[in-house]
């Protein structure tokens, strides 16, 4: 499912105005620089841990977190559980806590790096598209990330909370400082080829 971008219109209007200057392969050159501008932002988010809008992420629940330390998936939530207080019949605390407490290694949605580290740019001389395919048997990791849901799991009752990472709010408006950095490359693009 795509999330269509609103309020672009500053952006169009420059757009049009380097297309009458640009053969397709130079404004494809130009597209795919924007897409890398939105790539580094979504990157960002993973990096750290926080919206393109600067709100951090809800951290991983605890069943998540004791899942991952007793190896992986929801049948493993009991071994992670002794795993994380008890050691070779020892109770420990700071290998648990290091990993997955706070500012802890465990990074937030990157388990895999299916989902922070797969997005490709594709650019024509008239679009420009950031995608990212990662799923798991039909199940959408991006969207459900990006827009939360109450209907995970296998029996559709595990809550996920967002966590977005797209540069684009609820109504579809671009993230204000990724606008306003597209709009100075573009105006400097333009004084580029009104000066030749």
């Amino acid at each position: 499912m795509p999330v269509e971008l609103k309020g672009l219109e500053e952006i169009q209007r420059k757009l049009k105005t380097l297309e009458s200057s640009l053969d397709e392969a130079g404004m494809r050159r130009k597209l795919n620089t924007i897409g890398g501008m939105i790539k580094n932002s979504i990157m960002e988010s993973f990096e750290n841990e926080t919206s393109p809008f600067g709100q951090r992420w809800k951290p991983l629940s605890s069943v998540t977190a004791f899942a991952n330390f007793g190896g992986g998936g929801i049948k493993n939530v009991k071994r992670g559980r002794q795993n994380a207080y008890y050691k070779n019949e020892k109770k420990q605390k700071k290998s648990f806590l290091s990993v997955f407490g706070a500012g802890g290694s465990r990074r937030i949605l990157v388990l895999s790096g299916a989902l922070a580290g797969h997005w490709v740019v594709r650019a024509s001389a008239k679009s420009v598209t950031v995608s990212n395919n990662s799923s798991s048997g039909g199940f959408a990791y991006g969207l459900t990330h990006q827009f939360g849901t109450a209907r995970a799991g296998r029996h559709r009752n595990v809550h996920i909370p967002a966590r977005p990472f797209l540069p684009v709010d609820g109504s579809g408006n671009l993230e204000p400082r990724l606008a306003k950095d597209i709009n100075d490359y573009l105006k400097e693009e333009i004084i580029k080829e009104f000066q030749r």
